[in-house]
């Protein structure tokens, strides 16, 4: 009864972790949930109040498809103010999440058959979204040595007759590895030499740690080669409100336009006036935040540190730390793989992780540090523990 595309792809690894956690916990089990890729602290007051004045003032019909005129405004403005350059409104179109805006991107400029290089570890949806718009992922490997950030000979490898696009992930779910400047630029321009679509995921470019300098693909002025994936859920702490935006040539928009108007329409108005507040509003609270997440990103860093067989990048961006547990793979006759090591620490020790082969890499974690400072004490005493069990 199912179509061939939806046999071959998957339901979401993060979201099967999820189930079996919600399962224990409707048990009444003290599950500690680090696989969640969502900030736990609350929406900022005045943003939920623009949201409540957006209903009680009656704004709550339909919008044009692309998002209101204002929000679009105020994404411009914000890439004016901080990259220094130019894009119209007719650049920019809203949707229900940066979720959204990268399926519809795919879907918008794939070809049957057309491949698109994703670096590897990867974003877990990457992939089947590709494949949902007909084309095929090619993954491309990446080494620790490198902090997990694709070489130039590594993506030349890849490259074919066929290849159409690459999605770079800046700062990197699930690493947490941050692309410098002239990496970053150096990747774009070899990228377009060999006329490939750039689509740069920029959801978490103000989670940046350590002083590291964040850069936008922006900032190059390549506005007719690159797509720009963003939105209010990380840097705000809007995940549920379900906003995020794509910045293109207008071409592309157009054609983003059209298949939106067919699937969804446009994004939740609320949500978009709630949006506008987030963009144009006091942004002290961004920076609050992002202290809270790097004070919690040294913690679990730390702690992870003192468990001899683990072994991590320490992350410069977003709130993931992706642990390679080979060693204690190859030491445990209990485990064979990072599947199993999850399922286990799920139900022997109440901690919720997701398998590093659901983003492409097998023989790690993710551990996402989105929570309070006494939640993620306990996780890592609990991790130290389930691990001296198994070895």
């Amino acid at each position: 009864m199912l179509s061939s595309k939806i046999e071959n792809i998957e339901l979401s690894g993060t979201m099967e972790v999820s189930a079996k956690t919600f399962e224990l916990r409707s048990k009444g089990i003290d599950v500690i949930d680090l696989c969640v890729g969502e900030p736990d602290l609350p929406t900022p007051e005045n943003i939920k109040k623009a949201g409540i004045n957006a209903i009680d003032h009656d704004k709550t019909k339909y919008t044009i498809n692309t998002g209101i005129k204002e929000l679009r405004q105020a994404i411009a403005d914000k890439y004016k103010n901080e990259w220094g350059i130019d894009f119209s409104i007719d650049e920019i179109i809203v949707s229900n999440g940066a979720k959204q805006s990268i399926y519809n991107v795919l879907q918008t400029i794939i070809n049957e058959n057309e491949e698109v290089l994703i670096p590897a570890p990867y974003y877990v949806s990457y992939p089947h979204m590709v494949k949902l718009a007909g084309g095929k992922p090619v993954i491309v490997e990446t080494k620790r040595i490198n902090q997990y950030k694709p070489t130039i000979d590594e993506i030349a490898s890849y490259i074919s007759p066929k290849s159409k696009a690459i999605i770079l992930c800046n700062p990197n779910n699930p690493t947490g590895t941050v692309l410098t400047k002239k990496e970053l630029e150096t990747i774009v321009n070899f990228s377009i030499e060999k006329n490939l679509v750039v689509i740069c995921d920029e959801i978490y470019e103000k989670l940046i740690y350590n002083k590291t300098e964040f850069t936008s693909v922006a900032s190059f002025g390549k506005k007719e080669n690159v797509i720009i994936i963003n939105g209010v859920s990380k840097t705000y702490s809007m995940t549920g409100w379900r906003i995020g935006y794509a910045i293109g040539s207008k071409n592309i928009v157009s054609g983003m336009n059209k298949l939106q108007s067919h699937s969804t329409s446009n994004a939740c108005t609320i949500s978009q006036f709630a949006s506008l507040e987030a963009l144009t509003g006091d942004q002290a609270l961004v920076e609050q935040q992002r202290i809270i997440f790097e004070e919690r990103r040294n913690l679990v860093y730390n702690a992870l540190k003192e468990i001899e067989l683990f072994s991590c990048v320490e992350p410069k961006g977003a709130f993931y730390i992706f642990v390679d547990i080979k060693k204690v793979l190859e030491k445990s006759d209990k485990i064979a793989d990072s599947e199993e090591f999850c399922m286990k620490l799920l139900n022997e020790a109440y901690v919720a992780t997701v398998p590093g082969s659901v983003f492409g890499k097998a023989g790690y974690i993710r551990i996402s540090y989105a929570k309070s400072n006494k939640e993620l004490t306990e996780a890592m005493i609990r991790l130290k523990e389930f691990v001296n069990t198994i070895i």
